[in-house]
């Protein structure tokens, strides 16, 4: 009979491959969690800066028009000055801006020859943070028939999730300075610091 020539491995041999192996797919392992840990920060860090300036980007917009009643013909029910009715940055109480808008800027639908008061006819907008839900929103409402009878509160409009901290400081009666802080946890054992944008908004008027 022909002998076989072929040989198996011994069992140290086989011990030596597996360990090899073995170091060869802890270190692939060990990057690759490198790596994704990496990738998730940055998209946390991104993620966090993106909502930032996008809400800050909104609170300059809807601030920014914030006005006072102009018109001289309307009656002694127009709105008082200045724009901002009141800010309540203090520690005791929900940090938030109550200011007036013009109901709108497109001289079309802007409405004549009514008694009404004041004209063109105003919202009064109230930016303000919810602590409990982590929210930065903003309500508007009539002045008329909403804002000064003491109607209830329209939903909100939300301009940020996630906000850990918000405040509004008074520079002049015409410019205010914002901060907000957004920390978008993706991952609570790798979690990449909050990131605070500070930006001041000037009114138009």
């Amino acid at each position: 009979m022909k002998k076989n020539t072929y040989r198996g491995m011994t069992v140290i041999e086989l011990v030596i491959s597996f360990g090899v192996l073995l170091l060869v797919l802890g270190l692939a392992t060990a990057l690759f969690k490198q790596a994704f840990t990496h990738v998730t920060l940055t998209t946390e860090n991104m993620t966090n800066e993106q909502a930032a300036r996008v809400a800050m980007a909104k609170i300059n917009s809807s601030l920014s028009q914030a006005s006072v009643d102009a018109n001289s013909t309307d009656t002694n029910q127009g709105t008082p000055a200045p724009a901002v009715i009141s800010v309540f940055p203090t520690a005791t109480s929900t940090p938030g801006i109550t200011f007036y808008r013009v109901y709108t800027l497109d001289p079309a639908a802007i409405p004549t020859g009514t008694t009404l008061a004041p004209e063109p006819q105003y919202y009064v907008h109230i930016i303000a943070y919810d602590a409990a839900a982590q929210q930065v929103k903003e309500y508007s409402m009539d002045y008329q028939t909403v804002y000064k009878v003491g109607g209830p509160s329209p939903a909100p409009i939300i301009i940020a999730n996630n906000v850990t901290d918000f405040g509004i400081m008074a520079i002049s009666p015409t410019e205010y300075q914002f901060q907000i802080t957004v920390n978008n946890i993706n991952m609570a054992t790798q979690a990449e610091a909050p990131y605070t944008l500070v930006d001041n908004v000037h009114l138009m008027n």
